[in-house]
């Protein structure tokens, strides 16, 4: 039903795509008249991914800022800068340097290898590590942050110090489908293969109960429940972490915490905590996806789930591009023409009462000429009218050419569940009839015959890698 919902959203977002077809007799019309459709007997999984990646930087186009998140690749300039004690520059770090057109670092994919790099890319810190809000990236502005090295790291000179990077983003890929879009499939497979283990390895996945007091008393943010981490990569502090190794799948313990004297919060800076501590679950992700995957960690499996989204929406648009159109039938591109010009009339009334409501008075000729500038409201409806016209006939010879019936039955059990979607989702009541006035009955069947013919569609989709769930 989600999915139904959410390609509708779509397609009556984006006019251009999809609309009625009217007088037309589609039914009795041997489409390949019109359009010449492609093999769609086999469709290679590396065509989808290369069309996904084709469809990301058409979006990083005309990017001017984006909120960077797991999942983004970027091309970059930076600068790194050795800071002494006090926050001053103490020299270049070279080998950490990229700030010239040959040697930015390219195809860069946030949050592949979690660091506080990529922590302080995401969020809007001075400190890697820090709490804070999102980081909105301006392409082409710099910004910097700073990142102090572990005690132990591997370059003797650096260990210890502090870093400030400063960053220049000139061009960002975005995810498409963020991690909050593909948390339900990833659930999905969790669910298929989960296996809890006995006892916290460094790497694992852990849920934990917590209450943290200070001489008896609970203190703001000391308490959690079903808190999720994964050991080793979590903001919690190292001594907390540290002690919760080795400890066992629901056992209940306690530990002892002192925060460092520059904690964040001054009320706890310096100050010894003790927690009662309940272990809720034990798992590895790296195990799970290499034992039930071909994949080699999360960011691939991850990146498999967002162009496994990208597919059950772009699935058709695909086999449009490599079909051809031979002619358009007459009465539909008239008719669809008739669609795209309602579409005007209704946004441009519906702006002069937006207008009207803060006060500006326009009348329907004036406001059509602001917004549709030059005489363009021709130009979208003729073209709106040839894409969607092309559109509808691909969709119907791919159910033809797939054997599919699409019956009264199934349009009105759809017309039903949008309905009811569309009440949940806008708070109002709407009924079918509601729909169907709202969009106009050939809209919604060309919409629901896509989503209807993709699902078999994905079927005809080789060598797509296995993702249990």
């Amino acid at each position: 039903m989600k999915k139904l919902f959410c390609l509708l959203l779509a397609v009556c977002m984006c006019a251009t795509l999809f609309a009625g077809c009217g007088k037309f007799d589609m039914e009795n019309a041997d489409v390949s008249d019109y359009v010449d459709l492609c093999d769609i007997s086999d469709i290679p999984y590396e065509n989808l991914v290369k069309a996904y990646e084709e469809y990301r930087e058409v979006l990083s186009e005309d990017m001017k800022s984006c909120a960077l998140s797991v999942g983004y690749t970027i091309d970059f300039f930076v600068k790194a800068e050795l800071l002494d004690a006090e926050g001053k520059v103490v020299s270049v770090i070279d080998a950490w340097t990229h700030n010239t057109e040959e040697d930015m670092v390219k195809g860069y994919d946030v949050y592949r290898n979690p660091s506080d790099f990529d922590h302080a890319l995401i969020y809007n810190v001075a400190e890697a590590g820090q709490t804070s809000v999102g980081r909105t990236v301006e392409i082409g502005k710099d910004f910097s942050f700073n990142v102090t090295l572990d005690q132990d790291y591997e370059d003797e000179t650096l260990a210890g110090k502090k870093v400030k990077f400063t960053v220049n983003v000139k061009k960002a890929l975005p995810a498409v489908y963020p991690d909050s879009y593909i948390t339900e499939r990833l659930n999905e497979f969790y669910k298929a293969v989960k296996t809890s283990k006995a006892t916290i390895e460094l790497g694992d996945t852990v849920t934990i109960d917590f209450k943290g007091t200070i001489d008896g008393v609970a203190f703001e943010g000391g308490t959690g429940s079903n808190y999720l981490f994964v050991a080793g990569e979590s903001n919690l502090l190292p001594e907390f972490e540290n002690q919760l190794m080795g400890h066992a799948l629901n056992e209940k313990f306690t530990i002892n915490v002192t925060f460092p004297e520059d904690y964040g919060n001054q009320t706890l800076a310096g100050k010894t905590a003790e927690f009662s501590v309940q272990v809720k679950d034990i798992y590895n992700d790296l195990q799970m996806i290499r034992e039930n995957t071909t994949f080699k960690d999360m960011w691939e499996l991850k990146y498999a789930l967002r162009v496994e989204s990208y597919i059950s929406y772009a699935l058709v648009t695909y086999i449009e591009e490599r079909s051809e159109l031979i002619a358009y039938p007459e009465k539909l591109l008239k008719n669809f023409e008739k669609i795209f010009k309602s579409y005007v009339a209704r946004d441009v009334a519906e702006k002069v009462l937006e207008y009207a409501e803060q006060g500006y008075s326009y009348t329907k000729k004036e406001m059509k000429k602001l917004l549709y500038p030059d005489g363009s409201d021709k130009t979208y409806i003729t073209e709106g009218a040839k894409a969607a016209a092309y559109s509808y006939l691909i969709a119907v010879a791919i159910q033809r050419e797939l054997g599919l019936s699409y019956t009264e039955q199934d349009y009105e059990t759809d017309l039903k569940l949008i309905a009811e979607e569309y009440t949940a989702y806008y708070g109002e009541t709407y009924t079918a009839k509601d729909i169907v006035s709202l969009y106009g009955e050939e809209v919604l069947r060309t919409s629901f015959l896509v989503a209807f013919i993709t699902e078999t569609l994905t079927e005809r989709i080789s060598g797509a890698p296995e993702i249990p769930g």
